[in-house]
């Protein structure tokens, strides 16, 4: 069992390190954020030359395009293969009343599960480059709320494009980016988005069906043995134990211990992918992509601090706070001194100003609440009720 909650933090201690961003408007984000100050307060103790070594090694791993987590990925699920076959299909199958076409479905899953892992790791995510810079200006129309002021990639030497953002790691401006997913070593855009719903629900088909044939071994099993009728003995004190959940648990454990420490495993990660499918689905129902909803979060609570502001000068300076239609220009203006001038001193403004502001901030919260890119289809609008 130790072995099973090992296994369990590890992946989730990998997750958390490499796949969440920091940040103060999520659950997991500021966990992040917490766990990150407790390892600089761990590596300020060791010798310098040790922690700048361990920093660079964090910096390639996260930072750097490289296939070490594809690796451990392969090795991972090579490892979760050969102790399901070895000591699950191996030793079960043929089995009594399981026919060995379930057998067939698992191995055609797991051919899938490869080819999706494959195909969104070699796809083209949506590069920017001159020569499609044209058409995609069409394609993602400047928006004044919306867009940063900065309308140009230095390190690209190109153009921005609406919904698109330079990765760092991959040093490429990518259409409509999403994340850079590490699992793959690639990014997730435009092109390969749907490969990447495509990698999460066939790995989340896959563990689901190999869990439930492993519980389904176990059922047949204390069925066929009558485990519940049976009377247990300690062999340390020769002590009876009548058949309880917990009894017949240890004694499937103490059998075969590999596969049900496997079949926890995959029922954990079954769970976990489901989770993340489920985000990601409720996503592309709203035509969000990862990127965009993490910072419109981002930037509705900033907004709101900047509103909350304004409305106490107004208050001190007993200033009236009145509803008023911003200009294209104005609106400019004030989305400037929100995100480029952020030591701005809010009280050296008079009250058309305030008002100005705090009517920009309104706008704003408003309209990055309203998502403009959503289809508004029958279908969106079923699924939406369903989830909801």
């Amino acid at each position: 069992m130790l072995f099973v909650i090992f296994l369990i933090i590890s992946f989730g201690l990998i997750y958390l390190i490499f796949c969440v961003p920091s940040s103060d408007y999520t659950f997991l984000g500021r966990i992040k954020i917490r766990l990150k100050l407790a390892f600089e307060q761990f590596f300020n103790l060791m010798p310098a030359s040790l922690r700048n070594k361990l920093i660079s090694v964090y910096n390639y791993l996260v930072y750097k395009p490289n296939p070490s987590v594809q690796i451990f990925y392969v090795l991972f699920f090579a490892t979760l293969l050969l102790i399901y076959y070895y000591y699950g299909i191996k030793k079960y199958f043929p089995h009594k009343t399981i026919p060995y076409n379930f057998i067939y479905g698992l191995y055609t899953i797991i051919f899938f599960a490869l080819y999706s892992f494959y195909i969104c790791s070699v796809s083209n995510p949506g590069i920017i480059r001159s020569t499609n810079i044209s058409s995609l200006k069409k394609k993602y129309p400047y928006d004044f709320l919306f867009n940063n002021d900065e309308d140009f990639c230095k390190k690209c030497n190109l153009e921005k494009i609406y919904r698109s953002k330079h990765c760092i790691i991959c040093d490429k401006c990518i259409e409509k980016f999403d994340h850079h997913c590490i699992w793959v070593n690639n990014c997730i855009g435009a092109k390969n988005l749907k490969y990447f719903y495509y990698f999460i629900f066939a790995h989340w088909a896959l563990v689901s069906y190999a869990g439930i044939l492993a519980c389904a071994i176990f059922y047949f099993e204390i069925d066929e043995k009558k485990l519940f009728d049976q009377i247990f003995y300690d062999v340390q004190t020769g002590e009876k134990f009548t058949a309880t959940y917990l009894t017949v648990f240890r004694y499937l454990l103490w059998q075969n211990y590999c596969l049900v420490a496997t079949t926890l495993m995959l029922i954990f990660i079954s769970f976990f992918l489901f989770f993340f499918f489920y985000m990601q689905f409720k996503l592309l129902l709203q035509n969000y992509t990862s990127n965009e909803k993490n910072r419109l979060e981002r930037r509705i609570e900033y907004m709101k601090l900047i509103k909350d502001s304004l409305e106490q000068i107004a208050k001190k300076k007993k200033f009236e706070l009145k509803e008023i239609k911003l200009t294209v220009k104005e609106i400019k203006k004030y989305k400037h001194i929100a995100f480029n001038e952020p030591d701005t001193d809010l009280e050296q403004l008079d009250e058309k100003q305030v008002n100005e502001f705090y009517n920009f901030t309104k706008e704003c919260i408003f309209s990055y609440q309203i998502n403009p890119y959503r289809k508004n289809t029958l279908l969106i609008n079923i699924l939406n009720k369903i989830m909801n």
